[in-house]
């Protein structure tokens, strides 16, 4: 086996697959040249070839070097002699065979004159190793640090970028890093990855302007808030960016994005001027604001919806028809009607993506059906049905950066008590969740639509529409209603007719529908009724009676 045939699987072939496995004397991974969840093709140093590739899924060896960009030629090209790193100690892995394995990268940490302080190496199957320099160590390594100084990625660059007012980016990883170099920025990251950030890092940033780019998981993102928090109070001025594809900054600009496109998630805040409250005259001098309408006089930027039901009747459904709906410039319950298109963000915290599919796809196809299709962007959706706890404080700043990324003018989140996981009744669990939201709410100056779920200790149509809970949600928001039977159902018989009870005060004069019905199969799912007979709306000829209602 000569060294150029092991280079040849090493070096050119496995850094280009994904999902590597050792497998007895050669390599699993996914083939290139199919769609394969499972790892089926097998390579390895051929006798009569320089690599040997078998697909168990039957693609042709030709097909799979075509998928790798790579050609018989690229794979007989004799390599340069260069050092081998020959570390044999008990975290060895299968890419890194005593003479044969080389790192897909490495990676130089150096103080800030240049001098090499420590080096970190990436495998082709994505481990990373640190190794110092040391003349008594096997190939004049010790791959234990020690007491070595860590710094820093790209030190010196930005000590020189700070120094000139440029900005700075600190990513996750030396990939992303290298990724941005070559769009001409200067960027850093630190060693080890996420969570391993530094305090004394942050003083190499004094008075700069950082942008972090945090990996788009959990683990990216408490890192990202890491590092912002070491950094306030010494930088500038910081933000958090995340990729609009993909998990990081370089496949960001893999998938054609520039990075102009990134999703701001967080932004520091300028300190707010001084200034003395307006007497009585001040405050009449300025003129009443128009209403700032996101559904004309139903719903208007900032209000708060608290919408609960009996089980089973569909609120759930209420919700979803009015996000794809807005989104798609379309009054939500008067359909012939057209409004302004909303930007809209549901955050489901009970059903997972495969339900909420099912539940949107009949409703989005209502819409292709009727030529109002939502535009790309306008809808969009995410599904935590294990919920989130908005008494934490990660979860707080995880649904910020949601908001603050997604600029929504409308936000669905819930339903209520997969908000926290306290008791449903706890007061002070409530107070919390409910700060976190209004703060949520202040900060994109959005409209929010939660559900909840009214109490099981009564039967038929009189039972109550409250709010299960702590009695803060009778408070809270400006609009409560609630989804019951029109009429007793009979035994057996689903209800398909539906009234709106209002179970708080409005603060604000509304034209919400007083009843529902269920629509025919390929409409909208709910449609506006004129009472408990349940008689369809005609386009046109329903008018508001009331200050509160369609009747």
């Amino acid at each position: 086996m000569s060294a150029d045939t092991v280079d040849a699987l090493y070096e050119v072939v496995l850094p280009k697959l994904d999902g590597i496995r050792k497998s007895g004397g050669n390599y699993m991974a996914r083939c290139p040249a199919h769609d394969d969840g499972s790892a089926s093709l097998s390579v390895g140093v051929g006798k009569e070839h320089p690599v040997v590739f078998h697909c168990h899924a039957g693609c042709a060896p030709e097909d799979i070097l075509a998928k790798l960009d790579l050609g018989w030629e690229d794979l007989s090209k004799p390599r340069e002699r260069t050092e081998r790193d020959n570390w044999q100690g008990r975290r060895s892995g299968p890419l890194m065979q005593p003479g044969a394995a080389r790192w897909a990268a490495t990676y130089e940490y150096v103080d800030e004159t240049g001098k090499l302080l420590f080096q970190v190496c990436r495998s082709p199957d994505k481990k990373f190793l640190q190794r110092r320099r040391d003349p008594t160590g096997k190939d004049g390594w010790s791959w234990k640090l020690g007491n070595t100084r860590r710094v820093p990625y790209r030190l010196p660059q930005v000590i020189e970028a700070v120094a000139a007012g440029k900005l700075v980016f600190i990513c996750e990883g030396e990939k992303d890093v290298h990724t941005l170099e070559q769009h001409g920025l200067v960027a850093t990251c630190n060693p080890g990855g996420a969570g391993k950030w530094k305090p004394e890092f942050s003083e190499f940033f004094r008075d700069a302007v950082v942008m972090i780019i945090a990996d788009r998981d959990e683990p990216g993102q408490a890192h990202a808030r890491q590092v912002r928090d070491s950094l306030i109070g010494i930088a500038a001025e910081i933000e958090i960016w995340e990729a609009k594809e993909g998990k990081d900054a370089t496949d960001h600009v893999n998938s054609g994005h520039s990075l102009a496109d990134m999703e701001v998630t967080w932004r520091s805040a300028q300190p707010p001027k001084p200034d003395l409250a307006p007497d009585l005259w001040e405050f009449l001098a300025v003129e009443d604001e128009p209403y700032k309408w996101l559904i004309p006089e139903l719903l208007e930027r900032g209000d708060r919806v608290l919408f609960t039901g009996f089980e089973g009747l569909g609120k759930s459904m209420v919700a979803r028809q009015m996000a794809v709906a807005m989104a798609a410039g379309v009054h939500p319950f008067l359909h012939h009607r057209r409004i302004d298109p909303v930007r809209v963000l549901v955050i489901d915290c009970e059903n997972s993506e495969r339900q909420g599919r099912r539940k949107y796809r009949q409703i989005a196809e209502v819409t292709i059906k009727q030529n109002c299709r939502p535009a790309p962007g306008m809808l969009r959706l995410i599904h935590k049905p294990e919920g989130i706890d908005l008494t934490r404080a990660d979860s707080e700043e995880w649904l910020m950066e949601r908001v603050t990324a997604h600029r929504p003018d409308m936000l669905f989140v819930g339903p209520f008590y997969r908000l926290h996981n306290a008791d449903i009744k706890d007061e002070m669990a409530a107070r919390k969740t409910v700060a976190v939201l209004d703060k949520v709410r202040t900060a994109a100056d959005c409209a929010l639509f939660i559900e909840a779920h009214a109490g099981h200790g009564e039967a038929g149509k009189s039972r109550s529409v409250r709010p299960v809970g702590s009695s803060l949600l009778m408070r809270w928001p400006e609009f409560g209603f609630g989804i019951a039977p029109s009429k007793d159902p009979k035994p057996g018989q689903p209800v398909m007719d539906v009234e709106i009870r209002h179970w708080r005060g409005m603060r604000d004069q509304r034209n919400w529908p007083g009843y529902l019905t269920w629509g025919d199969p390929g409409d909208w799912p709910w449609k506006v009724a004129l009472g408990p007979s349940a008689e369809p709306v005609t386009p046109g000829v329903i008018k508001p009676t009331g200050p509160s209602r369609w009747s």
